[in-house]
C-alpha cells in the first residue's frame, strides 16, 4: 500500500528596461519572470485567435476542473515525450498554476503542527505555504548533489523517535530554487528509498526541468518511483506564459481524486485551449528551444560579470538550467544590509534570508539572471559588487 493511502501546497521591451506592475527599482535581480523576449505573445494571439474561429463559445465558458478536456490529453502526451512519465488521465490534475499544488496538498495534508521537509534553502513561496498553514517545518541542508541524504535520514530518525512521521518532503530537484543545483541520480534513488523506509511522501517540484541548457537530462523522481509516493509538479509559467495561469499535479489516483474534490475553482477553458493549441505542430518545443539558448546566454552574461566584478571572498553556484545564480559572501557581508545600499542605486536582489524557514541566509542571495535586460545585466552586478566593498570596507 502507498504512503498516501497510509498519510491520509511584451516583446520587442527587453532593452528598454521592464519594469513589474509595483517593482521600485530599475533592475530587479529578485524576481524568477520569464524575460519580456521571451514571452511569445505572436503565437499566443494566433492559437487565440484560432480557437474562438474553430471551437466556438465552449472556451469562453467555465473549465472544468483540468480545464478543456483535449488539454489533458496534450500534457500526457508532452510528459512522456519530455519527463519520460507514463500518465493517465486518472493521474492528472491541472491547476491554476503549481502554487496551488502546494496550496491543495497543504489543504489536503497538514493540520497546524504537522511536520514538513523541505531543502534548506528553497523556493520562497514553498515556505510561505507552510508557514501560513502552521506547519513544523524542518530544514535540511544542500550539498553539490542536492539534498544532503546523511542530514535527511538523521532529521527522520530523530522525527521517528519522538514519534513523528513527516507528512511530505518537498524537493525541488532540477536546478533548484534559489540555489540552482540539478539533484544527481544517485541522490533522486537515495531520497526516494529513504521517503519509504520512513512512510512519507515526496513532493517534487519540477518548474524548471524544461529548461536545462547544459547537460544530460535526468529522469524524475516520480518516473524513478514507478509512480508510488511521489507527487509531481509543473507548470507552463517558465516555457509558455505565467498569466496563463497552468501548471499539473501527477500523482496516484487515489491523490488526484481527493485534490480534485478540494479543488473548488475550475482551470481556466480558454487558457487550456489556447496552450493545447500552441503546443501543436512542435509549437512548444520550438519555444523551449530558443528558451533554452536564451537563458543559456543570459546565465554566461551574468556569471562573467561576477566573475569581473565581485571582490574576492564572494562565491556563486553556476547553474546547468533554470533562473538562478546562489551567491555566498563573506562573514562580514549581510545581505539584507547590502540590498539597502544596491536599492538606493536603483538595483534590487533577494537576500537569502527569504529562502529559509528560519531566517538563515544573511550571508546568500539569490540573482535572477532571466528578467533583467540582458544587455544591462553586467550594470546590475556592478553597482552590487561596488557595494559589497563599501561593506567589506
Amino acid at each position: 500500500m502507498s504512503n498516501f493511502m497510509n498519510l491520509l501546497g511584451a516583446k520587442g521591451r527587453a532593452a528598454s528596461s521592464p519594469r513589474l506592475a509595483g517593482a521600485a527599482y530599475e533592475l530587479t535581480f529578485s524576481y524568477g519572470y520569464p524575460a519580456v523576449e521571451n514571452l511569445p505573445s505572436e503565437a499566443i494571439a494566433q492559437a487565440a485567435s484560432k480557437v474562438l474561429r474553430e471551437r466556438g463559445e465552449l472556451p469562453l465558458q467555465y473549465g472544468g476542473a483540468s480545464g478543456a478536456p483535449q488539454f489533458v490529453e496534450t500534457l500526457l502526451n508532452k510528459l512522456k515525450r519530455d519527463q519520460g512519465i507514463n500518465a493517465k488521465r486518472e493521474n492528472v490534475l491541472v491547476t491554476n498554476g503549481s502554487m496551488q499544488v502546494l496550496g491543495l496538498l497543504g489543504e489536503m495534508f497538514l493540520d497546524p503542527g504537522d511536520t514538513v521537509i523541505i531543502e534548506a534553502p528553497t523556493f520562497l513561496g514553498a515556505v510561505r505555504v507552510l508557514i501560513n498553514g502552521g506547519a513544523n517545518i524542518v530544514g535540511v541542508g544542500l550539498d553539490d548533489e542536492g539534498i544532503n541524504a546523511v542530514e535527511l535520514r538523521t532529521r527522520l530518525e530523530a522525527l521517528r523517535s519522538s514519534g513523528r512521521t513527516p507528512k511530505y518532503i518537498y524537493i525541488i530537484p532540477n536546478f533548484q530554487n534559489p540555489a540552482g543545483i540539478c539533484m544527481s541520480l544517485p541522490r533522486r534513488m537515495e531520497v526516494i528509498a529513504l521517503a519509504r523506509e520512513f512512510g512519507t511522501l515526496i513532493v517534487e517540484d519540477d518548474a524548471y526541468f524544461d529548461l536545462r541548457f547544459e547537460g544530460k537530462k535526468l529522469p524524475t523522481m516520480y518516473e524513478l518511483s514507478g509512480g508510488r509516493d511521489v507527487v509531481y509538479a509543473g507548470t507552463f509559467s517558465k516555457t509558455l506564459a505565467p498569466a496563463m495561469r497552468l501548471g499539473w499535479a501527477v500523482g496516484e489516483p487515489e491523490l488526484i481524486s481527493r485534490m480534485s474534490t478540494i479543488k473548488v475553482d475550475g482551470t481556466g477553458a480558454f487558457s487550456t485551449n489556447i496552450a493545447d493549441e500552441f503546443c501543436k505542430d512542435e509549437g512548444l518545443e520550438k519555444n523551449i528551444a530558443k528558451l533554452r539558448a536564451n537563458y543559456a546566454q543570459r546565465a554566461e552574461v551574468m556569471l562573467d560579470a561576477l566573475t569581473e566584478y565581485m571582490p574576492p571572498g564572494v562565491s556563486w553556484s553556476k547553474p546547468s538550467g533554470g533562473f538562478f545564480v546562489w551567491l555566498t559572501f563573506p562573514a562580514s557581508v549581510d545581505t539584507e544590509e547590502l540590498v539597502e545600499l544596491t536599492r538606493k542605486q536603483g538595483v534590487d536582489f533577494l537576500p537569502g534570508t527569504r529562502c529559509f524557514a528560519d531566517g538563515s541566509g544573511r550571508q546568500n542571495a539569490r540573482m535572477a539572471f532571466s528578467y533583467v535586460p540582458m544587455d544591462r545585466i553586467p550594470e546590475g552586478i556592478r553597482v552590487i559588487a561596488e557595494c559589497t566593498r563599501q561593506l567589506l570596507r
